[in-house]
């Protein structure tokens, strides 16, 4: 079934890397829409760049703050059925992955993955107490890394998640004895399985992503991302992200392919060495003033 549209989830502190993430998908697919899920709960942030240089769209906002991944569901609750890919902004393609993934029909693809049963506990839901939220509820045994997955909108609907989500500003997650980790993650994969279970939607697992750490992203040759001979997966940093603004990203592994898609997009914006140089040490600057901002003001709210 044809991707129609890459969607981005992005807000303040890890805009460079939403920056990386667009710059890498314009390397494979020049023309692809591309569109932006800004959530400004940690302030406003300039996309401009990114719209002017690389054809980015902004998604239409009612509101500013949504939370922890919760923007991804102003897309996926969109009435108008339409084919898309989600990728978290700590995402590059190393290859032309749509390809891959189009060849599928399911409504949804999301990753092939193994978790033991204590990741599914810290980084998911606790099974038992969803049952007892959802006593039909079958856990199918598997759970999912929500930030790359292919969907279709108008599949599933805002009230579906209205039991379980207050749609305030910022959005406020429920029965969080029962939906142990944060954001949208737990409460998505919840809803897939539930769907699937009932015969309303259906679902495809698919190995489709490497982490920072994994074996096969250790392999990925620079030279071959150059002369566009890709691999079939995007890379997710999510076991590994720290310190995203250090100008090298030194703590990063494979480092070297994250700076390579950032020396594109700086190419691509016409922005010399020395701005980029300059720029790099300013937005890190910028972060490091901002947390110690943040970490003064929750210190204040709980004294």
């Amino acid at each position: 079934m044809k991707i129609e549209v890459i969607y981005i989830p992005c807000y303040k502190l890890d805009y460079r890397l939403t920056r990386i993430c667009v710059a890498s998908i314009r390397h494979w697919y020049p023309s692809i829409p591309i569109v932006l899920l800004k959530d400004l709960i940690l302030g406003d942030f300039d996309s401009s760049e990114l719209e002017k240089y690389f054809n980015v769209q902004i998604f239409p906002q009612n509101i500013r703050a949504y939370g922890w991944g919760f923007s991804k569901l102003e897309a996926i609750l969109q009435i108008e059925k339409k084919r898309f890919l989600m990728l978290d902004s700590d995402i590059v393609l190393v290859g032309p992955i749509l390809e891959e993934l189009e060849k599928y029909e399911e409504d949804w693809i999301v990753v092939e993955e193994n978790y033991t049963e204590k990741d599914i506990l810290k980084y998911y839901f606790d099974p038992n107490k969803l049952r007892q939220l959802d006593p039909d509820f079958v856990f199918p045994g598997f759970t999912f890394n929500s930030g790359q997955i292919v969907g279709t909108s108008g599949t599933l609907k805002r009230a579906d998640f209205s039991k379980f989500l207050e749609w305030k500003e910022p959005r406020v997650q429920l029965f969080r004895e029962a939906f142990t980790f944060g954001g949208e993650q737990p409460l998505l994969n919840y809803m897939l399985m539930k769907k699937t279970q009932n015969g309303e939607i259906s679902l495809k697992r698919l190995d489709f992503m490497k982490e920072g750490l994994n074996p096969t992203t250790a392999q990925v040759s620079i030279e071959r991302l150059k002369n566009k001979e890709g691999y079939p997966f995007v890379i997710h940093w999510h076991d590994k992200k720290t310190n995203s603004m250090d100008p090298k990203m030194e703590e990063i592994p494979r480092n070297d392919i994250l700076l390579f898609y950032e020396d594109k997009y700086y190419s691509g914006a016409n922005i010399g060495s020395l701005l980029k140089f300059l720029r790099r040490h300013y937005e890190r600057l910028l972060a490091i003033i901002f947390m110690k901002k943040m970490k003064i003001r929750n210190r204040s709210k709980n004294q």
